[in-house]
């Protein structure tokens, strides 16, 4: 070799310590390397079916590994409220309204079927009488001819409007010749006589003070008795001209029903003309004028 030998033995020192760091910085980097890497991947996973790597077990790996770098959300205690319960009651319902109150003289259904109210002045209520009480007629009359039905014996008579039977005469007794005398004698004057002249009657309480009253009966329906209960339209009775002078003196001349609306201690019509009580009976039986 041309040269000093320690020129030589220096140049092959540093050739060795060259050797000695290429040496360990090839042994650190081996495991960071993309060929150690990707070696790696390949150990990890699962080759798909064509051979392309598994994308869906990358992304879940990849999701698994964020979330376990998120920190643990804090879970928070569940502590009873310490605000005041509201005490403060619901909204009450407002009461029910009280049902409007009807007219006790309205509402009424006629006492014969299929009937209509006379149109002969004579057959209303205020129509002057040769003998009744004060000469007023305190009623309706029904009659054939005038009451748009054909009235006979068997014609039912009905409860105009649900109430109480206050009165059935069960035990009513015809008058007779020397009665029709008597109240001659005493000019038909007088409550008992009126009430003799009606015959066998039935009275039916419909509270509020009005009562109806059903006159010169044939007969008296079966069930009928002094303290039943009746719905409109359950038969009564039937037509009749008990207490009249024909019911002896010319039997089945004078066959009809005498009606009335009684208010308190007076009747349907008191005080006004014949027109006007009509009028109310109409109204009573919800009928415009005819």
């Amino acid at each position: 070799m041309v040269g000093p030998t320690w020129l030589y033995a220096v140049a092959a020192a540093l050739i060795f310590v060259a050797a000695i760091v290429v040496a360990v910085v090839q042994a650190g980097g081996s495991e960071d390397s993309p060929a150690a890497a990707a070696g790696a991947g390949a150990q990890q996973s699962e080759p798909a079916a064509d051979g392309a790597p598994d994308q869906q077990a990358a992304v879940q790996q990849a999701g698994a590994q964020t979330a376990a770098q998120q920190p643990a959300p804090q879970q928070q205690a569940s502590t009873p409220s310490t605000a005041e319960p509201d005490e403060t009651p619901a909204d009450p319902q407002p009461a029910a309204e009280p049902e409007e109150e009807t007219d006790p003289l309205l509402g009424f259904t006629m006492p014969l079927a299929g009937a209509c109210v006379s149109g002969q002045a004579g057959h209303w209520p205020g129509a002057a009488r040769a003998y009744r009480n004060d000469g007023i007629h305190e009623g309706l009359d029904f009659y054939s001819g005038t009451a748009c039905i054909v009235v006979d014996l068997s014609t039912p008579v009905l409860a105009a409007k649900a109430g109480t039977v206050i009165r059935a005469d069960r035990d009513y007794v015809d008058v007779t010749p020397d009665d029709w005398a008597r109240f001659e004698a005493a000019g038909f004057a007088g409550e008992e006589i009126l009430d003799e002249l009606r015959g066998r009657q039935v009275w039916i309480d419909h509270g509020r003070g009005i009562i109806t009253r059903y006159a010169h009966l044939s007969a008296i329906a079966a069930p009928i008795f002094a303290g039943v209960r009746v719905e409109a339209g359950a038969v009564v009775g039937f037509v009749g001209e008990s207490g009249q002078r024909e019911s002896y003196a010319a039997p089945g001349s004078d066959l009809h029903l005498h009606f009335e609306i009684r208010v308190g201690a007076g009747w349907l019509g008191e005080g006004l003309e014949p027109v006007a009580g009509r009028a109310l009976y109409l109204a009573a039986f919800g009928l415009s004028e005819e």
